[in-house]
Protein backbone atom coordinates (compact mmCIF):
# COMPACT_ATOMS: atom_id res chain seq x y z
CA UNK A 1 0.00 0.00 0.00
CA UNK A 2 0.86 3.71 -0.41
CA UNK A 3 2.17 5.05 2.49
CA UNK A 4 1.11 8.70 1.39
CA UNK A 5 -2.83 8.11 0.53
CA UNK A 6 -3.32 5.16 2.97
CA UNK A 7 -7.37 4.39 4.69
CA UNK A 8 -7.86 6.76 7.26
CA UNK A 9 -8.77 5.68 10.87
CA UNK A 10 -12.38 6.11 11.75
CA UNK A 11 -11.35 8.74 14.31
CA UNK A 12 -11.50 11.25 11.56
CA UNK A 13 -14.45 12.81 9.66
CA UNK A 14 -16.18 10.19 7.84
CA UNK A 15 -18.78 12.44 5.46
CA UNK A 16 -22.55 11.39 6.28
CA UNK A 17 -22.11 10.22 9.64
CA UNK A 18 -22.81 11.89 13.05
CA UNK A 19 -19.64 14.19 14.62
CA UNK A 20 -17.79 12.88 17.17
CA UNK A 21 -18.64 14.11 20.58
CA UNK A 22 -15.75 15.09 21.16
CA UNK A 23 -13.76 16.63 18.40
CA UNK A 24 -15.16 17.44 14.64
CA UNK A 25 -13.19 15.27 12.87
CA UNK A 26 -9.88 16.06 13.99
CA UNK A 27 -10.33 19.71 13.12
CA UNK A 28 -10.01 22.95 15.31
CA UNK A 29 -12.72 25.73 14.90
CA UNK A 30 -11.94 28.92 16.47
CA UNK A 31 -13.57 29.44 19.08
CA UNK A 32 -13.52 32.76 20.77
CA UNK A 33 -11.13 34.32 18.86
CA UNK A 34 -13.41 36.93 16.92
CA UNK A 35 -15.06 37.65 20.14
CA UNK A 36 -13.48 41.01 21.28
CA UNK A 37 -13.72 41.92 24.84
CA UNK A 38 -17.33 39.27 24.48
CA UNK A 39 -21.05 40.20 25.99
CA UNK A 40 -22.49 38.45 28.63
CA UNK A 41 -24.74 36.52 25.68
CA UNK A 42 -21.38 35.46 24.23
CA UNK A 43 -20.26 34.39 27.38
CA UNK A 44 -23.24 32.40 28.02
CA UNK A 45 -22.89 30.99 24.43
CA UNK A 46 -19.27 29.88 24.80
CA UNK A 47 -20.64 28.08 28.72
CA UNK A 48 -23.32 26.60 27.01
CA UNK A 49 -20.94 25.00 23.95
CA UNK A 50 -18.95 23.57 26.02
CA UNK A 51 -21.24 21.35 27.97
CA UNK A 52 -22.20 20.66 24.39
CA UNK A 53 -25.71 22.10 24.88
CA UNK A 54 -26.11 23.22 21.63
CA UNK A 55 -29.45 24.48 22.14
CA UNK A 56 -28.54 26.93 24.86
CA UNK A 57 -25.35 27.61 22.89
CA UNK A 58 -27.34 28.71 19.35
CA UNK A 59 -29.56 30.65 22.07
CA UNK A 60 -27.49 32.96 23.65
CA UNK A 61 -25.29 33.31 20.45
CA UNK A 62 -28.67 34.18 18.72
CA UNK A 63 -29.46 37.13 21.90
CA UNK A 64 -25.43 38.36 21.30
CA UNK A 65 -26.32 38.78 17.62
CA UNK A 66 -29.89 40.82 18.52
CA UNK A 67 -27.36 42.98 20.80
CA UNK A 68 -24.91 43.89 18.62
CA UNK A 69 -27.05 44.58 15.37
CA UNK A 70 -29.47 46.91 18.00
CA UNK A 71 -25.78 48.88 18.71
CA UNK A 72 -24.96 48.82 14.98
CA UNK A 73 -21.69 46.94 16.46
CA UNK A 74 -20.16 44.97 13.38
CA UNK A 75 -17.42 43.14 14.96
CA UNK A 76 -19.64 42.04 18.02
CA UNK A 77 -22.47 41.14 15.19
CA UNK A 78 -19.61 39.14 13.39
CA UNK A 79 -18.40 37.15 16.85
CA UNK A 80 -21.90 36.25 17.14
CA UNK A 81 -22.71 34.94 13.82
CA UNK A 82 -19.34 32.90 14.38
CA UNK A 83 -19.91 31.54 17.96
CA UNK A 84 -22.86 30.21 16.73
CA UNK A 85 -21.35 28.90 13.35
CA UNK A 86 -18.84 27.15 15.52
CA UNK A 87 -21.82 25.79 17.33
CA UNK A 88 -23.46 24.01 14.43
CA UNK A 89 -19.67 22.57 13.21
CA UNK A 90 -19.91 20.80 16.80
CA UNK A 91 -23.31 19.69 16.29
CA UNK A 92 -22.89 18.29 12.91
CA UNK A 93 -25.29 21.11 11.18
CA UNK A 94 -22.74 21.68 8.41
CA UNK A 95 -24.60 23.24 5.82
CA UNK A 96 -25.90 26.21 8.45
CA UNK A 97 -22.30 26.70 10.15
CA UNK A 98 -21.09 27.61 6.38
CA UNK A 99 -24.29 29.81 5.79
CA UNK A 100 -23.31 31.74 8.60
CA UNK A 101 -19.50 32.00 8.09
CA UNK A 102 -20.38 32.93 4.31
CA UNK A 103 -23.07 35.64 5.65
CA UNK A 104 -20.14 37.18 7.97
CA UNK A 105 -17.18 36.94 4.88
CA UNK A 106 -20.19 39.10 3.07
CA UNK A 107 -20.25 41.80 5.30
CA UNK A 108 -17.14 43.40 4.29
CA UNK A 109 -17.74 47.09 5.66
CA UNK A 110 -15.84 47.38 9.07
CA UNK A 111 -15.64 43.84 9.30
CA UNK A 112 -11.97 43.31 11.33
CA UNK A 113 -9.40 41.13 9.23
CA UNK A 114 -9.94 38.75 12.98
CA UNK A 115 -13.77 37.90 12.53
CA UNK A 116 -13.06 37.21 8.57
CA UNK A 117 -10.35 34.81 9.42
CA UNK A 118 -12.88 32.74 11.90
CA UNK A 119 -15.26 32.99 9.52
CA UNK A 120 -13.03 31.69 6.70
CA UNK A 121 -11.51 29.06 8.78
CA UNK A 122 -15.06 28.08 9.49
CA UNK A 123 -16.17 27.35 5.98
CA UNK A 124 -13.20 25.47 4.70
CA UNK A 125 -13.64 23.71 8.10
CA UNK A 126 -17.24 22.57 6.90
CA UNK A 127 -16.68 21.80 3.36
CA UNK A 128 -13.51 19.53 5.26
CA UNK A 129 -16.07 17.68 7.68
CA UNK A 130 -18.34 17.36 4.41
CA UNK A 131 -15.74 15.34 2.81
CA UNK A 132 -15.06 17.77 0.10
CA UNK A 133 -11.06 17.67 0.62
CA UNK A 134 -9.58 19.89 -2.26
CA UNK A 135 -12.45 22.62 -1.64
CA UNK A 136 -11.38 22.76 1.98
CA UNK A 137 -7.73 22.85 1.58
CA UNK A 138 -8.17 25.94 -1.27
CA UNK A 139 -10.59 27.26 1.39
CA UNK A 140 -7.59 27.10 4.50
CA UNK A 141 -5.78 28.80 2.03
CA UNK A 142 -7.94 31.78 1.25
CA UNK A 143 -8.46 31.75 5.34
CA UNK A 144 -4.14 32.17 6.02
CA UNK A 145 -4.18 35.74 4.25
CA UNK A 146 -5.98 37.01 7.26
CA UNK A 147 -4.10 34.67 9.79
CA UNK A 148 -2.02 37.50 10.75
CA UNK A 149 -4.87 39.26 12.58
CA UNK A 150 -5.12 36.09 14.99
CA UNK A 151 -1.41 35.87 16.24
CA UNK A 152 0.25 32.65 16.18
CA UNK A 153 -2.78 30.80 17.09
CA UNK A 154 -3.85 31.63 13.43
CA UNK A 155 -1.01 30.26 11.87
CA UNK A 156 -1.04 27.11 14.09
CA UNK A 157 -5.13 26.71 13.44
CA UNK A 158 -4.43 26.95 9.85
CA UNK A 159 -2.11 24.17 10.24
CA UNK A 160 -3.82 21.98 12.60
CA UNK A 161 -6.78 22.06 10.11
CA UNK A 162 -4.78 21.54 7.25
CA UNK A 163 -3.37 18.15 8.72
CA UNK A 164 -7.08 17.20 9.70
CA UNK A 165 -7.62 17.40 6.03
CA UNK A 166 -4.47 15.88 4.89
CA UNK A 167 -5.61 12.78 7.53
CA UNK A 168 -9.21 12.13 6.94
CA UNK A 169 -7.35 11.62 3.17
CA UNK A 170 -5.24 9.24 3.97
CA UNK A 171 -2.20 11.81 3.17
CA UNK A 172 -0.41 11.04 6.29
CA UNK A 173 3.03 12.45 5.71
CA UNK A 174 1.15 15.86 4.94
CA UNK A 175 -0.70 15.69 7.94
CA UNK A 176 2.09 14.85 10.36
CA UNK A 177 4.33 17.41 8.60
CA UNK A 178 1.50 20.04 9.31
CA UNK A 179 0.89 19.06 12.96
CA UNK A 180 4.50 19.06 13.40
CA UNK A 181 4.76 22.29 12.25
CA UNK A 182 1.92 23.91 13.78
CA UNK A 183 3.60 22.56 17.51
CA UNK A 184 6.78 24.07 16.98
CA UNK A 185 5.02 27.70 15.80
CA UNK A 186 3.25 27.51 19.23
CA UNK A 187 6.69 26.60 20.75
CA UNK A 188 8.45 29.49 18.91
CA UNK A 189 5.90 31.73 20.26
CA UNK A 190 5.93 30.54 23.38
CA UNK A 191 1.96 29.75 23.88
CA UNK A 192 1.66 26.78 25.63
CA UNK A 193 -1.87 26.59 24.27
CA UNK A 194 -1.00 26.87 21.29
CA UNK A 195 1.88 24.32 20.91
CA UNK A 196 -0.56 21.51 22.85
CA UNK A 197 -3.27 21.97 20.13
CA UNK A 198 -0.50 21.09 17.81
CA UNK A 199 0.30 18.39 19.70
CA UNK A 200 -2.85 17.30 20.19
CA UNK A 201 -3.10 17.55 16.48
CA UNK A 202 -0.03 15.48 15.38
CA UNK A 203 -1.14 12.76 18.26
CA UNK A 204 -4.50 12.24 15.78
CA UNK A 205 -2.45 12.10 12.92
CA UNK A 206 -0.25 8.99 14.55
CA UNK A 207 -3.06 7.70 15.35
CA UNK A 208 -4.97 7.79 12.21
CA UNK A 209 -1.56 6.04 10.94
CA UNK A 210 -1.38 3.28 13.82
CA UNK A 211 1.56 5.12 15.47
CA UNK A 212 0.16 4.20 19.38
CA UNK A 213 3.74 5.19 20.72
CA UNK A 214 4.38 8.24 18.95
CA UNK A 215 0.48 9.50 19.68
CA UNK A 216 0.68 8.87 23.21
CA UNK A 217 4.02 10.63 24.10
CA UNK A 218 2.34 13.94 21.94
CA UNK A 219 -1.16 13.27 24.09
CA UNK A 220 0.85 13.08 27.50
CA UNK A 221 2.27 16.41 26.02
CA UNK A 222 -0.65 18.23 25.56
CA UNK A 223 -2.38 16.65 28.77
CA UNK A 224 0.37 18.53 30.94
CA UNK A 225 -0.20 21.70 28.87
CA UNK A 226 -4.00 21.45 29.32
CA UNK A 227 -3.92 20.48 32.81
CA UNK A 228 -1.72 23.90 33.43
CA UNK A 229 -3.81 26.39 31.45
CA UNK A 230 -7.28 24.66 32.50
CA UNK A 231 -8.27 24.30 29.25
CA UNK A 232 -10.89 21.11 30.59
CA UNK A 233 -12.36 19.51 27.34
CA UNK A 234 -8.60 19.37 25.65
CA UNK A 235 -7.75 17.27 29.02
CA UNK A 236 -10.99 15.09 28.44
CA UNK A 237 -10.17 14.61 24.73
CA UNK A 238 -6.35 13.98 25.68
CA UNK A 239 -7.59 11.46 28.29
CA UNK A 240 -10.39 9.60 25.86
CA UNK A 241 -7.16 9.12 22.99
CA UNK A 242 -4.90 7.89 25.78
CA UNK A 243 -7.70 5.66 26.47
CA UNK A 244 -7.99 4.18 23.30
CA UNK A 245 -4.01 3.96 22.95
CA UNK A 246 -3.99 1.80 25.92
CA UNK A 247 -6.99 -0.09 24.94
CA UNK A 248 -5.78 -0.82 21.68
CA UNK A 249 -2.40 -1.93 23.58
CA UNK A 250 -4.60 -4.56 25.45
CA UNK A 251 -3.73 -2.41 28.57
CA UNK A 252 -6.78 -2.19 30.36
CA UNK A 253 -6.37 -0.99 33.72
CA UNK A 254 -4.61 1.80 31.98
CA UNK A 255 -7.16 2.49 29.39
CA UNK A 256 -9.85 2.66 32.63
CA UNK A 257 -7.62 5.27 34.47
CA UNK A 258 -7.67 7.83 31.69
CA UNK A 259 -11.44 7.13 31.00
CA UNK A 260 -12.36 7.40 34.70
CA UNK A 261 -9.84 10.77 34.35
CA UNK A 262 -12.20 11.62 31.71
CA UNK A 263 -15.20 11.52 33.47
CA UNK A 264 -14.20 13.07 36.28
CA UNK A 265 -13.71 15.99 34.16
CA UNK A 266 -16.93 15.94 31.88
CA UNK A 267 -18.99 15.33 34.59
CA UNK A 268 -18.78 18.35 36.36
CA UNK A 269 -18.87 20.12 33.61
CA UNK A 270 -22.32 18.83 32.58
CA UNK A 271 -21.00 17.33 29.40
CA UNK A 272 -23.64 14.98 29.26
CA UNK A 273 -22.67 13.69 25.68
CA UNK A 274 -19.12 13.19 26.38
CA UNK A 275 -19.88 11.53 30.05
CA UNK A 276 -22.40 9.16 28.30
CA UNK A 277 -19.06 8.28 25.52
CA UNK A 278 -16.78 7.40 28.37
CA UNK A 279 -19.12 5.77 30.25
CA UNK A 280 -19.71 3.34 27.55
CA UNK A 281 -16.23 3.06 27.49
CA UNK A 282 -15.33 2.62 31.43
CA UNK A 283 -18.27 -0.05 32.25
CA UNK A 284 -18.37 -1.89 28.64
CA UNK A 285 -15.11 -2.65 28.06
Amino acid sequence: MDRMHESPSPLLAIPGLPLPPLYPGGFFPPFGIAAAGGSAELADADAARRAMDWEQARTSASRAEAVAREADDVPATAAARIEHACTDLLAGELERAASYAREVLAESAGLPRLAKFAAALVDAIASGLAGRADEALAKLTDAERHAQAAGDVGLVLIRVNRAAVRASTGVFDEAERDASSAQRAGRRAKDDEAAAIGALSLAIAHLARGRRAAARSRLGDALRTFERTGDVLRQIQCHHLLGEVAWDGEDAIRAGGHYRDGLSLARPANALPIVELLTLRFEHR
